[in-house]
């Protein structure tokens, strides 16, 4: 699945996946984020979902930025 920047813009939730393909990182990584509790996820039901304000916190933080 490929995302375009456009949708990146638009969209509220993401996940785990789609934050993977965004970032660069693998999804194991994103998904030991959350674990860690160094990225905040959603659960919606049996769904996790981060949202973009949380996914450009966690940027900012790897980034050395103070989020």
């Amino acid at each position: 699945m490929s995302l375009k920047v456009e949708n990146v813009t638009q969209a509220l939730f993401f996940t785990a996946e789609q934050v993977a393909e965004i970032t660069g990182l693998s999804i194991a990584t994103i998904r030991r984020a959350i674990r860690d509790q160094k990225l905040r996820a959603h659960k919606f039901g049996r769904a996790v979902r981060i949202h973009h304000q949380d996914l450009n916190i966690y940027i900012g933080r790897s980034r050395g930025e103070n989020a």
